[in-house]
């Protein structure tokens, strides 16, 4: 039985009336009622408490005070505070790897904000003048784009840099005429 859903029906109760009805001991689920500040006692007499409901939200638009974050500190914070939650312990080392060895290198000490769609056109043709299989360069890249569009989605910088990484050709083909940027895909600034 829910004691919560219990409790919401009859408003009042006794810890004696909520055993009777829910025929079992409730004591433990009334003290964590309690603890998660669902329920209060007053003299013996618990209360249910409604917590108040959110109708509706306000959105504004951000001001756009966009940041001179560097790479490397960028790659720090994403990989701490969204890789590290939520995903696996192998692919969080493979993004780590993958930003220390491909990415790093090349960008160097670059602001994320400074970096354009002609950046990554070179950071493609690096990639194939260090034989780079096909598999490795999009994910590379794909992995480059989350990293640019984390930080565009949190307004930490703007979206002048906007591509998409996406397979045109045979399975085991990635050439640059795969990446789809910006004017292409349809966004104008």
């Amino acid at each position: 039985m829910n004691i919560l859903k219990l409790a919401k029906h009859l408003k009042e109760f006794t810890l004696d009336e909520i055993s009777m009805i829910a025929e079992f001991d409730v004591e433990t689920e009334i003290n964590q009622l309690l603890n998660e500040k669902k329920l209060i006692c007053n003299n013996g007499l618990y209360k249910y408490c409604e917590s108040p409901k959110k109708e509706y939200d306000v959105f504004t638009v951000k001001n756009h005070n966009y940041k001179n974050i560097t790479l490397e500190s960028a790659i720090e914070y994403f990989l701490k505070n969204y890789v590290k939650i939520y995903c696996k312990t192998k692919t969080y080392r493979t993004y780590s790897g993958t930003f220390k060895f491909d990415i790093l290198p090349f960008f160097k000490n670059k602001a994320l904000n400074d970096i354009e769609v002609e950046d990554i056109r070179k950071f493609y043709l690096k990639c194939q003048e260090w034989n780079f299989k096909p598999r490795r360069i999009k994910n590379t890249l794909a992995l480059l784009n989350q990293l640019i569009k984390y930080f565009q989605n949190q307004g930490v910088i703007n979206k002048k840099c906007v591509f998409q990484v996406k397979r045109l050709t045979a399975k085991t083909e990635f050439r640059l005429n795969n990446l789809v940027i910006g004017k292409e895909r349809g966004i104008y600034e």
